[in-house]
């Protein structure tokens, strides 16, 4: 029910006026309560449930951004500018399927709809419908070849099905469009077998910034993730180290899953990883002292703090050659050190970037490198580290002690 009129078409005007400029100048709340009043007297004026949609939306409320778009759509099923919001919010809130329905109702309008055939196949993609993800980017590149998302993106899907040539293509097809993007190079040289040193840091905090969201549901529950409590149960076992310390340093420490497997052996425990929005998700888990968004190596380098505690689970996928973070960290470490860190396997002699963009480490590497920057192996066990493609990923588990002499 609304309410009764209380002022005049020009003072309505007045106030719907002052709601958009607030909105545009930024000022959300105001902007809300200036709609949310409008909506008093007007509850079914489709333009005033879509604006409150675009403030709910900038407010990252995406539930309720999608409740007014629904709303406005209900009012103004014609509109096809609300149904796109719709779908965005849909996808937002985990709806994919909403999402496709909505927009497959735009293309029934125009068909050549370039966000929308974008953002459909964006939604394939994240449901693993590879054949329609493939499909629909390819219908995006006929419209408009250069689409640099589109490439990418489409590049990222025929890897992610072996498709490797395809994949190759498409990457190059970035780089044509632009050179410096890193993720292209990157996936490129694990696809053509490049001599790598180290992952671009750029990429790195990319995939994490862009993976934060559902990082947990997807590692632990799909692919059963579970390479910290392997870390803690042979730390468990291990007799030829001490079982509590006084610091530790979780590096790479994502959203904090290895900081809960370790939190009650050390007194005071801290994180450095590149990605703030992990950053932000570990800091809500409030098992770490201090957090630092940095790369590893800046941060040792710039670090006052000593510790007798290090853990890397599953970090040195992502970082090459480790002779220099091994040697930062032992000159951070106390003389009762410990560090425990995953690795996953390579047979050869040293380290190798593989197709998925990973690192792989062969142990002889491991044991070359621990004694070449003073550190000696403790121990080390071959353990399963993930599920990869329905396979248990092989890795290799290590405990190494700080050395008295380099």
């Amino acid at each position: 029910m609304s309410k009764p009129l209380q002022h005049s078409p020009d003072e309505f005007n007045q106030l719907f006026v002052k709601a958009v400029e607030d909105h545009q100048n930024g000022s959300l709340d105001l902007a809300h309560s200036g709609y949310l009043n409008l909506l008093g007297y007007f509850p079914e004026a489709p333009l005033l449930h879509y604006n409150l949609g675009l403030v709910y939306y900038e407010q990252e409320d995406y539930e309720k951004s999608r409740n007014s778009f629904a709303r406005a759509y209900d009012l103004s099923p014609e509109d096809m500018d609300i149904l796109f919001n719709l779908g965005l919010t849909q996808k937002k809130t985990g709806d994919l399927e909403g999402a496709i329905i909505s927009y497959k109702r735009i293309l029934e309008s125009d068909p050549t709809s370039l966000d929308t055939l974008y953002n459909l196949a964006g939604c394939y993609k994240d449901l693993r419908q590879h054949e329609k993800s493939i499909e629909t980017y390819l219908e995006v590149l006929k419209l408009s070849p250069d689409y640099l998302s589109a490439n990418n993106n489409l590049a990222y899907v025929y890897h992610l099905t072996g498709a490797s040539e395809r994949a190759i293509f498409y990457y190059k097809k970035v780089l044509e469009y632009r050179p410096e993007h890193q993720a292209a190079k990157h996936m490129l040289a694990a696809l053509t077998d490049a001599e790598v040193t180290a992952a671009p840091e750029p990429y790195v905090r990319e995939v994490f910034d862009n993976y934060s969201s559902h990082y947990e549901e997807s590692l632990v529950v799909e692919l059963e993730y579970c390479a910290p409590e392997r870390i803690k149960d042979f730390f468990d076992k291990g007799t030829d180290w001490k079982k509590g310390y006084d610091q530790g340093l979780d590096l790479g420490c994502g959203t904090g899953l290895g900081g809960q497997a370790f939190h009650d052996i050390v007194n005071v425990l801290d994180g450095v990883d590149l990605s703030e929005k992990m950053i932000a998700l570990a800091k809500a888990k409030n098992i770490y002292r201090k957090l630092y968004a940095d790369n590893i190596i800046t941060h040792l380098k710039s670090s006052d703090e000593s510790y007798d505690f290090y853990l890397a689970a599953d970090v040195f996928i992502y970082v090459g050659d480790l002779v220099e973070t091994f040697t930062l960290l032992r000159k951070c470490a106390r003389r009762d050190a410990l560090f425990c860190f995953s690795t996953e396997t390579d047979g050869g002699q040293g380290y190798r970037l593989q197709q998925t963009g990973r690192f792989a480490y062969a142990p002889s590497y491991i044991e070359k490198v621990a004694q070449a920057t003073g550190w000696k192996v403790a121990e080390s066990q071959r353990t399963q580290l993930r599920k990869e493609k329905d396979n248990w990923l092989q890795g290799d588990i290590w405990f190494l002690r700080r050395s008295e002499s380099i």
